[in-house]
């Protein structure tokens, strides 16, 4: 049954989300901008979210996901509110030229920002949006996602500026991610360091082969009680609504203070390393390229990808604020969570070795864990 989201539950979502970013997919205070443009537009606003079971079975009646893509920080502030709609329209236009009919939205990836940016495109551009998502996290490149993995083509791509600007990027190969990334990052670099796009067609039979079905709605509820949980029970709430979804959830930090912060950012990515001390005085590192990559106590690595790391603001009492690495600051009151991704994320080998060259850029030899944390 379609579900209208309004303001409660969009603001639920860039919360969700933030939370299952893992650090990357946008700032929420850029989705939260997203949906003030929406009501000052429109008080009366919805976007009309389908179960996939309402998706159309037509195999040429497709999708498209919709995102940002660039380095966090450049960014910060940026809503890509057109470059989403001209991405959109793009992709709306390459689907025609394939004798196919664009009908429904979807987010690419699980962010403050990057989540809520497919929401607003679809809203604008009257089409509802899929209880899904492509990755079910946030994945800082386009070769390291579900989807690809899954045997989804990435090609064509779609890129698109404020001003209108709109390229198609055709690989040889549909399902050369690489090659896509290298000329998507080459073109955000083109265009500030950020610029939207649409990638990863996908028709229902896809959808419900490869993507993380359902992810609006976990978004939603996770949001739902980091909004109305204060900071201090925050991290006991969220253990009990996982032990009840059967989720394996667990803190790293209950509670703590980021002590360090090293991060640069080049060719559209924001890459470094947070220091943490617990309460307790242990030390933990979070190395991290946009999104969260993998922590370490020591010389032991605890977890990595695809696993969910999440950073939760324990500044307000109010409330825990999950924040992506554009966020964070030396000083700052934390809670570090690692939550077990969606189940496609480890039914293939190779769910773990798409993540192979990221995480060697980043000091560690391989993506399959040293010790299996589920």
């Amino acid at each position: 049954m379609a579900t209208e989201l309004r303001r409660a539950e969009l603001t639920n979502i860039v919360y969700g989300s933030s939370f299952y970013g893992g650090g990357g997919g946008g700032s929420r205070q850029e989705g939260l901008a997203l949906i003030e443009a929406m009501y000052k537009e429109d008080p009366d606003a919805f976007i009309k979210m389908i179960d996939i079971t309402e998706m159309e079975d037509d195999p040429n009646v497709v999708s498209t996901m919709i995102a940002a893509l660039g380095s966090p920080v450049a960014t910060k502030g940026r809503t890509f509110q057109e470059e989403s709609v001209n991405a959109v329209k793009g992709m709306s236009a390459e689907a025609r030229f394939g004798g196919k009919e664009l009908k429904y939205v979807y987010s690419g990836e699980m962010g403050g920002g990057n989540t809520m940016l497919p929401l607003y495109a679809a809203w604008k551009c009257g089409l509802p949006i899929i209880d899904t998502d492509g990755n079910g996290r946030a994945v800082p490149e386009l070769n390291t996602g579900l989807l690809p993995v899954h045997g989804v083509p990435t090609s064509p791509v779609i890129l698109a500026s404020e001003a209108g600007d709109t390229i198609v990027a055709r690989t040889e190969d549909p399902m050369d991610g690489a090659a896509c990334e290298k000329i998507a990052r080459y073109m955000c670099q083109a265009f500030d360091q950020g610029i939207g796009f649409a990638a990863w067609m996908m028709n229902k039979e896809q959808h419900l082969k490869a993507s993380a079905l359902g992810q609006m709605t976990l978004a939603n509820e996770v949001g739902e009680i980091l909004v109305n949980t204060p900071a201090s029970e925050a991290v006991g709430k969220l253990q009990a609504y996982f032990d009840k979804k059967k989720i394996p959830f667990r803190p790293i930090v209950a509670a703590g203070t980021i002590t360090d912060i090293q991060i640069s950012s080049e060719g559209g990515f924001d890459t470094g390393v947070t220091t943490v001390r617990s309460d307790n005085g242990e030390e933990f590192k979070v190395i991290f390229q946009n999104e969260n990559l993998y922590v370490k106590a020591g010389d032991k690595t605890l977890v990595t990808i695809p696993t969910i790391i999440s950073t939760l603001d324990l500044s307000d009492d109010k409330m825990a604020i999950p924040v992506s690495n554009s966020e964070t600051h030396v000083g700052q009151r934390i809670a570090l969570t690692v939550t077990k991704a969606d189940d496609r994320w480890y039914d293939l080998p190779e769910c773990y070795g798409c993540w192979d060259e990221v995480m060697v850029s980043a000091d560690y030899r391989s993506a399959r864990p040293e010790v299996k944390f589920w």
